[in-house]
């Protein structure tokens, strides 16, 4: 090969590039000023056929990281395996699966041919466009009894297209070097489908009580597992709960119910960055572990 063919194989090769249409993770605009619910994101399913491991661990971190950039909530790590509850870790637990991942749903490309660059090889470009899908299924699960808050999809799309230039053998027509898509559009397309999870998410949450735990309890102080980072404000008025019997569905073993007894009030009179610290009000003495939610 020629040295202007060697400079033909760059020139070609540093025309690929790619512009991918792929909106951003949605975040609030203004600041949320309201009591942050705890939620927890469970891995991601995904098999083989829709990208496996490699997309159920992108996905998770992305739902994760959506949620914790999102302003209204807590996000902390699940206990537990992914099958059971670890009740009120969080307020509630995400748990999702990718159902539909098409990387290439369609797609068009337009050609352009016999650009010279020396005489053995002849330049070919194209440009091409490509569209992806994801979808989602989501089960918001509440994290004290196990029961399904709320189920739903989400369907991400991107479009991507690109510059692709290929060197073609002028004498056989063989492609000697092909250009690729730097960044794969389905990765904005999760991430289409992630924005619109959370919304999902959060519309499902209104429903699901504020809760937090009392951490400990001694000399009529009582410490709380929330603070400034849940927008916990002094003189807030806490419930006091106790978990008592867990009720179960004898042929599925399903968690139907957990009664909560009813142990007073507390209210807030010093707030610090992750706990705050309170006083009983009316009713007996919290113990380290119980819920404390808004009634």
């Amino acid at each position: 090969m020629r040295y202007r063919d060697l400079n033909g194989l760059a020139l070609a090769a540093s025309l690929t590039f790619a512009a991918i249409a792929g909106p951003a993770l949605a975040q609030t605009s203004n600041p949320y000023d309201g009591l942050k619910k705890t939620v927890s994101v469970d891995k991601f399913q995904a098999a083989e056929a829709v990208g496996g491991t490699v997309t159920a661990e992108g996905m998770t971190a992305m739902l994760t990281d959506a949620l914790s950039r999102d302003g209204r909530f807590v996000v902390v790590e699940p206990v537990g395996g992914a099958d059971t509850v670890a009740p009120l870790a969080a307020s509630a637990v995400v748990r999702a699966a990718v159902t539909k991942y098409e990387p290439a749903a369609g797609g068009s490309s337009l050609g352009i041919g016999g650009l010279p660059m020396g005489s053995l090889f002849a330049a070919r470009a194209g440009v091409r466009s490509q569209k992806s899908v994801m979808e989602i299924s989501l089960r918001l699960v509440d994290s004290a009894t196990g029961q399904v808050i709320s189920t739903s999809k989400a369907q991400g799309f991107a479009k991507s297209s690109g510059v692709d230039a290929t060197l073609v053998d002028s004498r056989t027509g063989a492609s000697a070097t092909g250009g690729r898509f730097k960044a794969s559009p389905i990765g904005q397309a999760g991430e289409d489908a992630i924005a619109k999870a959370v919304e999902l998410i959060a519309a499902s949450m209104r429903d699901v009580p504020w809760s937090a735990l009392v951490i400990e309890a001694s000399s009529g102080k009582i410490y709380v597992n929330a603070g400034a980072d849940r927008n916990v404000q002094s003189g807030t008025a806490l419930h006091v709960y106790r978990k008592g019997k867990v009720l179960t569905d004898p042929s599925t073993g399903v968690v139907l119910d957990v009664e909560m007894e009813p142990i007073g009030v507390i209210q807030v009179d010093s707030v610090r960055d992750k706990i705050s610290t309170a006083v009983v009000t009316s009713g007996g003495p919290p113990a380290r572990g119980d819920v404390l939610r808004l009634n």
